[in-house]
């Protein structure tokens, strides 16, 4: 799997997993908004409908100001991200 440069960055910011599985160092994460576990290799267009699976989400939203820049994105399960997409419309 090829993330960008940019993903990639996104990826190692993530807060580390520390289960016992044996690659988790190097392909699991921690949700940004729920903490439960993401995989690398679940980017969201690599297997969008994986429990796992992941994208990127901005923290301030762009629609609020927020930026590209790599402090304001964090990584997020797909399911999260949708949800608090959700939240913001109400």
């Amino acid at each position: 799997m090829k993330l960008s440069s940019k993903k990639k960055k996104v990826w190692k910011r993530a807060k580390h997993c520390h289960c016992n599985v044996q690659d988790c160092a190097q392909n699991h994460r921690l949700c940004a908004l729920c903490c439960q576990t993401i995989i690398y290799t679940a980017y969201e267009s690599n297997q969008p409908h994986s429990e796992y699976a992941w994208n990127i989400d901005h923290i301030k939203p762009k629609s609020r100001g927020g930026t590209n820049k790599l402090s304001n994105l964090q990584a997020t399960h797909v399911r999260c991200n949708l949800a608090a997409a959700d939240k913001l419309d109400d």
